[in-house]
């Protein structure tokens, strides 16, 4: 499930990594790298800041030593932001932007889940109420910093005639219990609708 219908996209190779970007204003995409399912993408009014996301946790990201933007202006060649801290104006190449977030010098905050993969694989059990040849269905998750979050579920009526067979959460990144309350809910949304496309209900 993703949603880039509409996104004109381009090639470009950034630190040796085919990459795919949006060209268009008001919004940065990238997909890094092409072929993967993870992507970054801001929007005008968001946050950019130094540090990495995917390496730094996010009480290290709220050091008051990382400059933080807030992005005012997307445009085909140039970014605008504002400081936060001090109210100056810093003005970014678009493609340099792109290249510092797609390598991880600049991120971005985490706002909604664009992408899930769902997919099944049959694993032994360490528990003794599962059989030890159950199913599991792996939800995988794909934040718009370029994160990625993944959920696993058990079948509960395997046998079931229904159309919709039903999941029970058995295992949870930790990461998703500490979001607030409006991305918990996007997160959700997204699983479900994810989850519903491939005949599953929770």
């Amino acid at each position: 499930m993703s949603n880039d219908e509409g996104r004109r996209l381009v090639s470009r190779t950034i630190e040796g990594v085919e990459t795919l970007v949006s060209t268009e204003s008001g919004e940065i995409f990238v997909d890094i790298p092409a072929a993967n399912s993870r992507y970054i993408r801001v929007e005008e009014g968001q946050t950019v800041q130094e540090g990495d996301i995917r390496s730094q946790t996010a009480e290290e990201l709220t050091s008051e030593s990382l400059r933080k933007w807030t992005v005012e202006t997307i445009g085909p060649k140039t970014v605008i932001g504002t400081d936060q801290e001090t109210g100056e104006r810093r003005e970014w190449d678009r493609e340099s932007l792109e290249q510092k977030l797609a390598i991880g010098s600049l991120s971005t905050v985490l706002a909604d889940f664009e992408r899930v993969n769902v997919s099944g694989e049959t694993k032994p059990s360490d528990r003794e109420d599962r059989r030890s040849d159950e199913k599991a269905v792996i939800v995988t998750v794909y934040g718009d910093d370029s994160r990625k979050f993944t959920q696993t579920y058990r079948l509960v009526d395997d046998d079931a005639v229904s159309d919709e067979r039903r999941l029970e959460l058995v295992e949870s990144d930790d990461r998703i219990g500490r979001f607030e309350t409006a991305l918990q809910e996007r997160f959700e949304r997204a699983v479900e609708l994810a989850l519903r496309s491939e005949g599953y209900a929770i």
